[in-house]
């Protein structure tokens, strides 16, 4: 009998839960995918110890949600609001996607009333100071 095939995702999930934005900050990556090249991107601080071990959560390693740089003033004023959101790696840990829910924040509004932010790929060290 022939052992099935071990199922591999694409990418494993980080819930965020309960992270409270504590700074944001404009910075340079690598956008991954069928055309990489740099891109300006706002970087989200939260510190939340759902995810991330205390002595992390106080330096602000993470998590760090990394969105185009056009956002960047709709998420200064959310600094100091609890935020929820899932970052997603692929398989090698190599590449990191982001999703914010903001349904919870009327004062950020995107194109047709959504309220949901995405990111597109970057590569993982944009996370590193």
């Amino acid at each position: 009998m022939i052992a099935p095939k071990p199922v591999t995702f694409d990418y494993d999930t980080v819930e965020l839960r309960g992270g409270r934005l504590q700074k944001i900050r404009l910075s340079d990556a690598r956008v991954l995918g069928e055309l990489d090249g740099m891109a300006p991107v706002v970087k989200c601080y939260c510190r939340s110890s759902d995810v991330i071990t205390p002595e992390e959560a106080e330096r602000q390693h993470r998590p760090t949600f990394v969105f185009p740089a056009q956002y960047f003033r709709d998420l200064e004023s959310l600094i100091g609001k609890e935020l929820e959101g899932r970052i997603y790696s692929d398989s090698q840990g190599q590449r990191v996607k982001f999703h914010l829910n903001l349904n919870e924040h009327a004062g950020f509004q995107l194109e047709g009333a959504d309220r949901h932010l995405f990111s597109p790929w970057y590569q993982e060290n944009v996370l590193k100071e």
